[in-house]
Parts: structure tokens; sequence; C-alpha cells
């Protein structure tokens, strides 16, 4: 198959876990948004189900699962529990700072609010969708400001102003904390608008299957392609990456490299 990887062929990129992956035009029969899936039992990991096509069904195969990384599904599950469980400190950390207030115990709440768990998260927290980036710049200013609660409390109390600390308490329970608890709750709705996956459907031989991807990036050829490759892909399904292409960034002299695959060699893995 010489002709496999060509300056003169057109090329579907799209994005798996952020990476730019691309197939030639003739591989592909269809791009769909994605469809419920049926589960088949005993399937393989990779195998997310079937989906209706046309006048028949597919099989539907995850190729972020393939590739080594977390299925989409997972990811977004992961995310919606730990922003709960993220939520559910802060209701406690306010709640833990009342009982000091009013007790007249000492404050031992974490006030900076990089240390917090949730804290430690966002400081690395990263996404490769911008809508979910942008959503999450918002946490910034309200949850650094709730923990700063902390220190206003602690210095009212210290200088004998412990009516002061109440109604700040109370004013952040029934504002400051509410904003947060809102972001938290809306990141489940996000995610479900904005993560979403799109199925690719190929033809490889006499077989048709659909894989799920992350994002379209474009239609298009690309303007330099190394193949064979000189040096080894490695990770997950690494056989099926046999060139890399690069394509030009709009407006740009910057060249992306894109990890190109045969399709042909995956359904290999499966016989």
């Amino acid at each position: 198959m010489e002709n496999k990887f060509s300056l003169n062929s057109d090329y579907l990129v799209f994005t798996i876990n952020g990476t730019p992956y691309g197939v030639t035009s003739q591989d592909i029969v269809s791009v769909v948004d994605m469809v419920e899936c049926t589960h088949v039992p005993d399937s393989p990991p990779e195998m997310r189900g079937v989906i209706p096509f046309r006048d028949g069904n597919l099989p539907l195969f995850d190729l972020r699962v393939f590739l080594g990384f977390k299925g989409r599904d997972l990811e977004i599950r992961e995310l919606v529990e730990t922003m709960e469980m993220r939520k559910q400190d802060h209701i406690n950390w306010v709640n833990k700072l009342k009982d000091e207030v009013f007790n007249d115990r000492p404050i031992t709440v974490q006030t900076n609010p990089h240390l917090c768990a949730f804290g430690k998260w966002y400081d690395q927290f990263h996404s490769d969708n911008s809508n979910l980036n942008n959503y999450m710049a918002r946490f910034d200013t309200p949850h650094k400001a709730i923990h700063s609660i902390g220190i206003q409390a602690t210095n009212l109390v210290k200088s004998g102003n412990k009516d002061e600390a109440i109604k700040l308490l109370q004013t952040t329970e029934n504002g400051l904390l509410v904003s947060l608890i809102d972001l938290f709750n809306g990141i489940g709705g996000l995610v479900q608008r904005y993560l979403l996956e799109y199925i690719v459907v190929f033809n490889s031989g006499e077989t048709q299957f659909a894989m799920a991807v992350d994002d379209i990036r474009f239609f298009s050829r690309l303007d330099h392609i190394e193949h064979p490759l000189q040096s080894n892909i490695t990770g997950g399904g690494a056989d099926v990456v046999q060139a890399i292409g690069r394509y030009r960034v709009e407006n740009s002299q910057e060249l992306t490299d894109v990890l190109l695959m045969d399709i042909s060699r995956f359904l290999d893995h499966f016989s």
C-alpha cells in the first residue's frame, strides 16, 4: 500500500485525549454525531457496543480505550464525582468554621486555597476543551474568597469581635458559599453539553465498523508526511499509527503533528 499516505490525499483529523490523529478519506464512510449504543455482553473493553447505521448495526469501538486512555464516559463520570466531593468539602469547611467561632474553639480550617483538596486539583487542571476551561476559570475568585473568610474570622475573633465574625459567616453561608455550590452543581450539565463525541464509520476491506472520537478538527490535505516512521510510536495500538503528518496552523508558520492511522490494521487486534 505504497500510496496509503500521500500529500495528494485528503485526511480527516480528529482528537483523542487532546492529541490529533488522522485517517485518509478513502477509509471513511461517514462522520455522524454520537448516538445511543447498545452494550454487547462479554465484549472487549475497547468495544463499546453496537449502533444503528443506515439499514443495519455496526460495532462501535472506543478509540480512547484502544489507545490506552480513559473512555470519555469514565472521564466525565470521574469529573462529576470529583466535583461533588469537593463541593461537600467546602460545605463542611464552612460548617467547621462556624462551629469553631460559635464555640470559641481554635480556628483550624485551611485558609490557603491552594492547599485544600480542590485547590491542589484545580491548580493542575487543564482540558483540551475551551468551554470547560472557561467554566473552570470561574471558580478562581469565589474559591479564593471563601478561604479568605477563615483569615477574616480569625482576625475578628482575636480582636474581640465575635459577633462580627458570626455575621460574616452568616453572610458567607447565604452568599459566597451558595455561589460556589452553584458552580460545582453546574459541572454535570456542562460536560454533557460540551464534552461531546463523534462517530467515524470506516470501511476496511469488506468490513464496516465505527469508532468514537473526541472532536473533529478538519477535513483537508496535509503539508508534510513522514512515512515510513523513523522511530517507533509507543502506546496502546501503536502499530495502527503508521505515519506522522504535519499541518500548518491557520495564519501561522507553525506546523502541528498529527498521528496518521492505517485503519486496515485496526481489526487485526480483534480477530
